[in-house]
């Protein structure tokens, strides 16, 4: 996935098979406990650029929302990596992207003037200014993209 996402080893840039690629590595990585932060990170990454070119740039499309499987593979690869992981960085600055969203509500777009935004449990990818949001939100396809953290 990592050689698609940056066109290395002669391969054509493309976001689609980064992440196609990067998930299947994630799937055969099970076994083999040191390859699965590479993967995680690289899926990560993968799925939030692809979500930048075909959305340009608007992330919380509920339905299509890239937030809690990014967040989610990123948290991943941070806590089975070690301190020396090369792709730390890269890491760390998913979960801040992602973590962005929380400035307003995912369902009203209303901006957080307080601390009061509620997060959703499930998979801690999407902020919301009250339960009705909430509901709304999930009944307008958060259910899809809503990631159980595990």
């Amino acid at each position: 996935g990592a050689y698609f996402m940056c066109a290395e080893c002669g391969l054509t840039k493309s976001l689609i098979l980064a992440k196609h690629y990067s998930e299947k590595s994630l799937e055969e990585d099970e076994e083999s406990k040191d390859l699965v932060p590479f993967s995680a990170c690289n899926f990560s990454c993968a799925l939030l650029d692809l979500d930048e070119v075909r959305y340009e740039g608007v992330m919380e499309i509920p339905g299509h929302s890239p937030i809690p499987k990014a967040l989610f593979w990123a948290r991943k690869s941070l806590e089975l990596a070690n301190d020396s992981f090369p792709m730390r960085d890269n890491a760390i600055h998913v979960i801040s992207d992602c973590e962005e969203a929380k400035r307003h509500c995912a369902n009203c777009m209303k901006e957080n003037e307080c601390a009061s935004f509620k997060r959703c449990v499930r998979c801690l990818g999407a902020w919301y200014c009250g339960k009705e949001c909430q509901v709304q939100h999930w009944k307008a396809g958060h259910k899809i993209d809503c990631i159980k953290r595990k």
